[in-house]
């Protein structure tokens, strides 16, 4: 899906993925990030941010809940994140990364709550009133006032499988005047998901109903409860090209997580400010019939790669395109397979990939290098796609 893109714009990116798995530095089936380009691309969305008077929230989980990654992000401007579980929410907090939101799209569990709360979030997002009481006796156990935000779900709301839930808006007043009432908790805003989405026929980021349906929830909270509303999170496809539209609906909020590396749907086919600075390495392990098999493991289904290039030096293997087959969704991601058409490749060949991917979900190694823009490539670590180092 990006790998023109990044030839174009980002060739010391493949470059030096290339090297690093030829010198046997980096293994198969490892994502390779350049932290110069996300430390530029994090400061380009803070400072768009600023100017527009919102706040973000960064999104780790698409680059493995990377804590040094975070570190830098906050570094650069963007300085809480967004956990989409309560496990990355540890993940983060445990590594000194501060909190925006918990609970989003993943609920706290029960008995993770006080630990979860423990960590001062900023916000906490909650899809029910009995996840709302909870959250409210834990606090005041704690002898603090957490402050909460609504998700809300319009009738005819565009929701994931595995991803729904939330307060229908013709029943939020009900439930929001009880949980009002809780004295652990304050409604702070309300939020939805997903609130923008990439058109892929006319090439633009536009709102969903989602996103309207929040704004007219966070409007009705104010004027039938009198609710003091301090956020309107409106997150997805939350870039520098769609800041603007955010703050022009009436958001407050954003949670950029593939703007950090360039790779929104946006980013496809358009030469953006961010800049891509993640590609996918693996390597050929063998041949049959008309396919080659690549070592597999961090393949994602609804990632729309294309192709991948392959062999051993990088201006050759621009050259050296090829079609990528889809996995079938039955199948476990052993191995990738290339359509050989009248090319051919050698076993241990470098492949390069660049694709959306979510690399939470995946079983790859995570490979951050510094210097890359600076023709100095330096590894300075790896980790598995939880976040934790392993060298």
């Amino acid at each position: 899906m990006f790998l023109d893109m990044t030839i174009k714009r980002n060739e010391n990116l493949i470059k030096s993925a290339i090297d690093l798995h030829k010198n046997g530095l980096i293994k198969p089936n490892s994502y390779v990030l350049d932290i110069d380009s996300i430390r530029e691309n994090a400061s380009k969305l803070a400072k768009k941010a600023k100017e527009l008077d919102i706040e973000l929230y960064m999104m780790t989980k698409q680059i493995g809940r990377n804590p040094k990654i975070a570190e830098i992000i906050a570094e650069s401007g963007i300085k809480k994140a967004v956990a989409v579980d309560p496990w990355e929410a540890i993940r983060l907090a445990e590594s000194g990364v501060k909190l925006g939101n918990v609970g989003h799209l993943v609920q706290i569990p029960t008995s993770m709550i006080r630990q979860i709360l423990s960590y001062n979030p900023e916000v906490i997002t909650v899809f029910t009133l009995d996840k709302a009481i909870e959250i409210s006796e834990q606090a005041i156990k704690l002898g603090m006032v957490q402050d909460i935000l609504l998700k809300v779900v319009g009738e005819n709301d565009r929701l994931y499988p595995g991803q729904i839930g939330g307060f229908k808006e013709k029943e939020l007043i009900t439930y929001a005047d009880k949980i009002k009432k809780l004295k652990g908790v304050n409604i702070a805003g309300v939020t939805a998901f997903p609130c923008f989405l990439y058109n892929y026929e006319a090439d633009k980021i536009e709102p969903t109903k989602n996103a309207h349906t929040a704004i007219r929830c966070a409007n009705m909270l104010k004027e039938k409860l009198d609710i003091k509303i301090k956020q309107v999170n409106i997150p997805s496809a939350n870039t520098i090209a769609s800041l603007s539209l955010l703050k022009d609906m009436g958001g407050t909020h954003g949670e950029p997580g593939h703007a950090l590396t360039g790779t929104t749907p946006l980013h496809g086919d358009n030469i953006l400010e961010e800049k891509p600075a993640m590609v996918y390495v693996s390597e050929i392990s063998h041949c049959f019939d008309d396919k080659a098999y690549v070592y597999g493991g961090g393949f994602y289904r609804r990632s729309r790669m294309k192709n991948a290039m392959v062999g051993k030096d990088f201006e050759k293997m621009k050259e050296n395109i090829f079609e990528i087959e889809e996995i079938n969704p039955e199948a476990i991601d052993y191995y990738g397979t290339l359509k050989l058409g009248n090319k051919s490749v050698e076993v241990g060949d470098t492949v390069i990939y660049s694709f959306r991917t979510q690399i939470f979900v995946t079983r790859s190694e995570v490979v951050l290098v510094e210097g890359i823009q600076k023709n100095n490539p330096k590894v300075i670590g790896v980790y598995d796609s939880q976040g934790n180092k392993i060298r």
